[in-house]
């Protein structure tokens, strides 16, 4: 127990969430390595985290940062990404649109539809206020749709 919160239940409840998380930022090849190294820095961070809360968003916030870092990587590397299938599916052509999107757009995205979370939460999670969290989601929703326009 670290904290006001057991770390083992912690990691065991966000692990699956926090790799799909990752997934989407960066891609399904390196997200798990994603996820993990972000664990292994919130479990060297614990003595200063007080709380889940806390934790969550310490541990978003630097899985984030990490999957950023291995996107810059690939682009160092000049590692070409697989781009979707190029049929006329509604889920080949959302990828295609999301993967056009910069890393915090899709983050953003993420978090909002398929976590379902709540501005204060993905404010939380970005170390800003819900009023940034509103806006960064609704800025991310309208390059959505746009890059989705052009999938068509």
């Amino acid at each position: 127990m670290h904290g006001d919160f057991d770390f083992d239940a912690f990691l065991h409840e966000t692990a699956g969430r926090l790799t799909a998380y990752c997934a989407a930022v960066v891609g399904g090849a390196d997200a798990e390595d994603a996820a993990q190294e972000a664990f292994l820095r919130l479990y060297a961070n614990l003595y200063r985290i007080p709380n889940e809360r806390a934790a969550s968003a310490f541990l978003y916030r630097t899985a984030y940062r990490i999957s950023v870092d291995i996107l810059r990587a690939r682009r160092r590397f000049r590692e070409v990404q697989n781009p979707p299938a190029q049929n006329n599916s509604l889920s080949d052509r959302m990828q295609g649109a999301l993967m056009q999107l910069k890393p915090l757009d899709r983050s953003v995205i993420y978090l909002r539809v398929v976590e379902e979370s709540g501005y204060d939460e993905i404010a939380a999670r970005f170390g800003k206020n819900e009023a940034w969290a509103r806006k960064r989601y609704s800025i991310a929703r309208k390059r959505l749709e746009a890059a989705y326009s052009e999938q068509g």
